[in-house]
């Protein structure tokens, strides 16, 4: 019996709510100690929760691509709900279970409007190599909340993907880069022991990713995002796991309102080919999630707007064209798209004065500016899906700026005089080379054009 992973942060009302979250490998007495100062004083009991779906490795210590051919493993979710916050707050607390206690953490609520804070992109660990070096990079600017735009581990239903079992078969390598253990670094690094998480699932967080190969009629019902939704129950209190459930959200930090939206597709190897079964997301009018999105927005009245999802609107990668509408059938049998919901999204985000949309799925570094709205994707950990002579976006946009020369990450501060952000090479000492304003202070877009200190990549040879 041990803790699987330490105390994580999550919240859909930051300034007057936190769960404090945590994974045991078994059930035991476990409850949260917190207070307004170190010394705590206040106790609440945990809910426990199972979670199910996860599978250990099979009997020879290793990992097949099935399932189905490896034995289920339960891990056991505790919570504890604090609901006596207000704004601007610290808060300091620990854990007890399997008969321990944690270290004690803290972290702040959302402050009161007007207030500065700082905020980080993150998407696409997948357990890919050296992503441990980014993220503790990205912990080291101490941020205020992550916003996290899916995959967070390549093969949702391997445990070892997610935790450090302390199991002889799980190698050091893939301990740094399980997700946990990646997301929960320390040594001068504060992450989700410290900060709330926003999530949007990709498409590697349903169960099993395969399932979308399976025959039409006998694959649909078998998708599920009960391990990826379990995780992170919070963000998700609804718990319908299948493919019409709600998997989306919004949460107002201080002045932004942040929209975390599901944008996925799912599909056979050979995408779009004959008779092939795709599944996505739609965005169609009419479709439920785009029907409540346009109600959120239309309701908010906040300084600031983001939107965070996994699937990119702009980008120049090889699989840059995603029609976000449900697809139909041509007279051949192939799957086909009548409809541009990219270009609906954008003119939605535009109409609705959104400040920036944060995506991931592309593993790059490209940034765009169109119709008063900041398009990045900051996912470049270590493989790219782009490449040099990447032609452009279908809609004829180029990034305003692109670099996959090294691994990177963003980060963005509100501070009194508008939104602004920062581009990084990940590195022992973090280099910036991009750096740009996003919204002035009444939150009013800012274009690239009008700026005057946009930074240029930096020349490999003057790097270290």
């Amino acid at each position: 019996m041990k803790l699987l992973t330490q105390p994580y942060l999550l919240t859909l009302h930051p300034a007057e709510e936190m769960n404090i979250v945590w994974i045991q490998s078994a059930p035991s007495p476990a409850y949260v100690e917190y207070g307004r100062t170190d010394a705590l004083g206040t106790r609440a009991e945990a809910r426990c929760y199972e979670i199910r779906g996860f599978r250990g490795p099979g009997a020879d210590g290793t990992y097949g691509d099935s399932p189905y051919t490896h034995p289920e493993v339960s891990v056991w979710q505790y919570i504890v709900k604090l609901s006596d916050l207000s704004p601007g707050e610290t808060i300091h607390y620990r854990v007890f279970g399997c008969g321990e206690y944690s270290k004690v953490y803290f972290f702040h609520t959302a402050p009161s409007e007007g207030s500065d804070y700082r905020f980080v992109q993150i998407s696409d660990l997948q357990s890919l190599p050296n992503c441990d070096q980014t993220v503790h990079n990205i912990g080291t600017f101490h941020p205020d909340f992550i916003l996290f735009s899916g995959d967070a581990a390549y093969v949702s239903w391997r445990l070892d993907q997610w935790f450090d079992t302390g199991e002889a078969w799980q190698d050091e390598l893939s301990v740094k880069s399980a997700f946990f253990p990646c997301m929960q670094q320390e040594n001068g690094a504060r992450l989700m022991q410290y900060a709330p998480l926003f999530f949007s699932p990709g498409n590697h967080e349903p169960d099993d990713m395969k399932c979308g190969r399976l025959p039409e009629g006998e694959g649909k019902d078998a998708w599920s995002w009960s391990i990826f939704m379990q995780l992170f129950r919070p963000l998700y209190p609804d718990s319908d796991y299948g493919i019409n459930g709600k998997r989306w959200y919004s949460a107002d930090y201080a002045d932004m309102h942040i929209v975390s939206l599901s944008i996925n597709r799912f599909s056979h190897i050979n995408a779009y080919g004959k008779n092939e079964y795709i599944l996505l997301d739609s965005f169609t009018p009419g479709s439920p999630q785009l029907t409540w999105l346009e109600e959120d927005l239309s309701h908010d009245n906040s300084r600031y707007r983001w939107v965070i999802q996994h699937f990119h609107i702009l980008n120049r990668a090889w699989d840059a064209k995603f029609n976000l509408c449900a697809p139909e059938t041509d007279d051949e049998g192939n799957a086909i798209y009548p409809h541009d919901g990219g270009q609906q999204l954008i003119d939605l985000f535009s109409a609705h004065r959104i400040n920036a949309v944060t995506y991931g799925h592309s593993h790059v570094y490209e940034r765009y500016y169109t119709q008063g709205t900041h398009y990045i994707e900051a996912a470049y950990l270590s493989i790219t899906f782009a490449k040099p002579d990447s032609p452009p976006h279908p809609s004829g946009l180029l990034p305003v700026l692109e670099d996959n020369s090294r691994r990177s990450f963003a980060i963005f501060e509100r501070r009194s005089d508008g939104l602004f952000a920062e581009g990084y090479y990940a590195a022992e000492n973090p280099i910036v080379f991009d750096r740009y304003q996003i919204a002035n202070s009444d939150g009013t877009p800012v274009s690239p054009d009008t700026l005057t200190s946009v930074f240029k990549p930096i020349d490999q040879e003057e790097l270290p």
